[in-house]
């Protein structure tokens, strides 16, 4: 793919920063520290982070080179980056909704002209890569977005159906976008495709599949060329020290991230289960949540605002023809619990 987007190639370094105990900084210390070599005198909110550390612990999580990733201040910034850059060039956008309400927010503010291919989460299954290249084609889509699973009406990309999409994508000279936000509790990324399509951008960040969505660590997996173009546009320093800190801690240990993954699939499957017995249909089985369907928008309203008043908080009021929908995080098992024992008091109300 040419990245010829009307916008300069420049080139960045980044310098990696010394480290506080070995050096008295009087460069960069604006905040009047006082030099000690003990560790417990730091304050480490108040130095600038070595941003080095955070890419080379996500090298070793993702198995992928430093050429192939770029930092972000969450997923959201590189989301904003990469339609501002294509912006220029491309200006016909597509994605599948309901969806990330930035993408549509982001896409007016830089003129795309916005078309959806609606999610039904009763019949997911039915749609199909043909679905997506006939909407791509009639259309007439130069950038197409694809969040994968997608949230909170969940569909499920293979790796085999992703590829075919690509091929196409490439033939027509389209940029896919996917977002692997909701990737890895169940389903597979598709990082082994980064150097194969030039026309390939990965989404991904630490917030759903890890549970760290306070530290606002999100990054972007594509080929060499591409991630030295956006990072012409990257922050100076993207992330602060803190967020690094505990980004690094949780991404070498292993099992806590296992163990997190564990809780949130356990939970997903419980609620599935209890949903069953209740004969209310539900939805969801690659994320990190799961759609349940009500009667009716006034029931499903009537639920979301007694559980708020119960103190538990779940997602509701979509749009129509989905505002009888509602939409519950699975965090752990005895969350859930808790969620199921207001749910009979309030849903036995609002069925009256």
């Amino acid at each position: 793919m040419k990245l010829n987007l009307n916008h300069p190639i420049i080139k960045r370094i980044r310098k990696p920063e010394s480290d506080f105990y070995e050096y008295l900084r009087l460069n960069r210390a604006e905040f009047g520290h006082s030099f000690n070599s003990k560790k417990s005198s730091f304050d480490f909110n108040k130095y600038y982070p070595n941003v080095s550390k955070i890419i080379n612990a996500l090298k070793k999580y993702t198995k992928l080179s430093e050429k192939n990733l770029l930092i972000g201040l969450g997923a959201e910034s590189i989301i904003k980056d990469t339609l501002f850059i294509f912006s220029k060039k491309k200006k016909r956008i597509g994605f599948l909704t309901p969806n990330y309400f930035m993408y549509s927010i982001y896409s007016r503010l830089f003129g795309y002209k916005i078309f959806n291919l609606n999610i039904n989460p009763e019949f997911s299954k039915k749609l199909s890569i043909e679905n997506l290249k006939k909407f791509i084609k009639k259309k007439n889509i130069d950038i197409f977005i694809l969040v994968n699973p997608s949230h909170p009406f969940e569909k499920n990309w293979k790796l085999d159906e992703i590829e075919l999409l690509l091929k196409y994508c490439k033939k027509k000279k389209i940029t896919l976008i996917i977002d692997e936000v909701y990737q890895g509790l169940g389903s597979q990324s598709s990082k082994k495709f980064i150097n194969k399509y030039d026309n390939l951008i990965i989404i991904s960040s630490l917030s759903k599949n890890i549970g760290l969505p306070a530290l606002r660590v999100g990054y972007l997996m594509a080929s060499e060329k591409i991630v030295e173009y956006m990072d012409s546009f990257r922050l100076a320093i993207e992330l602060p020290h803190h967020s690094i800190k505990v980004s690094c801690d949780y991404l070498k240990n292993k099992k806590k991230i296992t163990s997190i993954k564990k809780n949130i699939i356990k939970a997903r499957k419980y609620a599935h289960s209890e949903f069953k017995k209740r004969k209310i249909p539900a939805f969801g089985k690659f994320g990190n949540s799961v759609t349940f369907k009500i009667k009716d928008a006034t029931a499903a309203k009537s639920i979301g605002e007694s559980l708020k008043k119960n103190k538990i908080l779940i997602n509701y009021n979509y749009q129509k023809p989905y505002d009888n929908f509602l939409n519950l995080t699975t965090t752990n098992v005895n969350n859930i619990k808790i969620f199921f024992s207001k749910l009979d008091q309030v849903y036995k109300r609002s069925s009256k």
